[in-house]
């Protein structure tokens, strides 16, 4: 009886330890749960603005030309005209590989070339000695009696069926004008194997097919390179434009030689830019257009320069366009982007933004990434990232 009463303790005992823990752990997994949710005082509901007037879109600052030279024969660099920003003009040989090896494939051919023509000189002494003096060997062997032989004898050969005169003379000048046309085809192959080497030699040359300046050097002297191999980047920087992927739904806003202002990575000054070409097909993947915006001569744009073009929309919108406030802005380098926020407040997704002109003091528009309704993160700092949520360390 008392043993059992023991066990019957110990089992008591026990089962309200493990209550305890189970508890305590529930408790501890709700206090982490709870822990890692985005606290609703660092939420935004993304909220809707009817009023917009200009919408602010990032592009690239580009040439209005620019070249990559590849290498079309293989071979060893043996000559670079200069260095990142030296200008040249158009024809100006900007590099080159070592020629020795053809130059002399091409003296080769050279000589080829004099023997087919001297052939052919050959040829067509023979072919008029032989119209103008048939069998004038021996003649001049036999003082002239094969001559008169052949008199008496060629009638009789040709009817005693022994041979046919007539048919051997026009036989032995085809031959001397086949002589001809084979030195001809001789001279025809040398010169097509001469135009083949001079056209070799050039394409061991890269030349300036405008004026411009190098960009970017992929190679020294003394490399060895192979075919489509790159060489250099050659560029007309004289006047310079910004590439932009306009929405489909600004295109109707924008006309050739139309000016918009747009401002440079790092300054606030509006620059006056001319629309110069608006690309005739959409990208499907994300309905934008290409057009490039010409930039005044003068500027201090670089090329791969980050810029922003103001493009009006007509003043108010066809649908109500987000808000958000700046703060909740995060750049990557020169990308606009927010954190959305999951249903469960538990995970951060990171959405690039294509922002729109300011509303009010601390709030921009959006013309693409959220939508109105959408919870975002207020202030994201330097090292918040896409995935679960995690609150900062202090």
């Amino acid at each position: 009886m008392i043993k059992k009463l023991t066990i019957s303790s110990l089992v008591g005992v026990v089962t309200t330890l493990f209550s305890i823990t189970t508890f305590s752990a529930e408790t501890d997994t709700a206090e982490t749960f709870a822990a890692n949710l985005v606290p609703d005082n660092e939420i935004f509901t993304v909220s809707a603005n009817t009023t917009s007037n200009t919408a602010v879109l990032g592009g690239t600052v580009l040439p209005i030309k620019m070249v990559n030279l590849i290498a079309q024969m293989p071979g060893e660099v043996e000559f670079i005209a200069g260095q990142e920003g030296d200008l040249f003009d158009m024809g100006s040989t900007l590099a080159g590989l070592d020629r020795s090896t053809l130059l002399e494939k091409r003296k080769a051919a050279v000589a080829g070339l004099r023997s087919a023509q001297a052939g052919l000189s050959n040829a067509q002494v023979q072919y008029t000695r032989e119209a103008e003096s048939p069998n004038a060997m021996g003649n001049t062997m036999l003082g002239g009696a094969p001559s008169m032989f052949s008199m008496f004898s060629d009638p009789m050969r040709e009817f005693s069926g022994q041979g046919d005169p007539d048919y051997e003379r026009y036989s032995s000048m085809y031959g001397q004008g086949i002589q001809i046309q084979t030195a001809k085809d001789q001279i025809d192959q040398a010169r097509a194997g001469i135009a083949e080497l001079d056209a070799n030699l050039q394409n061991l040359l890269s030349i300036a097919p405008f004026k411009g300046v190098i960009v970017k050097k992929m190679i020294e002297v003394g490399d060895i390179v192979q075919p489509g191999m790159p060489l250099l980047v050659f560029a007309d920087t004289s006047i310079m434009q910004i590439q932009v992927e306009v929405p489909a739904s600004l295109i109707s806003n924008l006309h050739e030689n139309s000016v918009v202002s747009a401002k440079l990575d790092g300054g606030n000054t509006l620059i006056p830019v001319k629309v110069s070409r608006i690309f005739p097909m959409a990208n499907q993947g994300g309905h934008t257009i290409t057009v490039k915006f010409e930039l005044p001569i003068g500027t201090s744009a670089k090329a791969g320069m980050y810029a922003e073009i103001l493009i009006p929309t007509n003043g108010t919108a066809s649908k109500p366009l987000a808000v958000i406030p700046k703060s909740a802005i995060s750049w990557r380098g020169s990308l606009p982007a927010v954190f959305a926020i999951s249903e469960d407040k538990t995970y951060l997704k990171m959405r690039a933004l294509r922002l729109g002109s300011s509303s009010g003091t601390d709030m921009v528009t959006v013309l693409s990434g959220v939508s109105i309704g959408d919870k975002i993160f207020k202030q994201p700092l330097a090292s918040t990232r896409s995935g679960p949520y995690m609150p900062p360390v202090h």
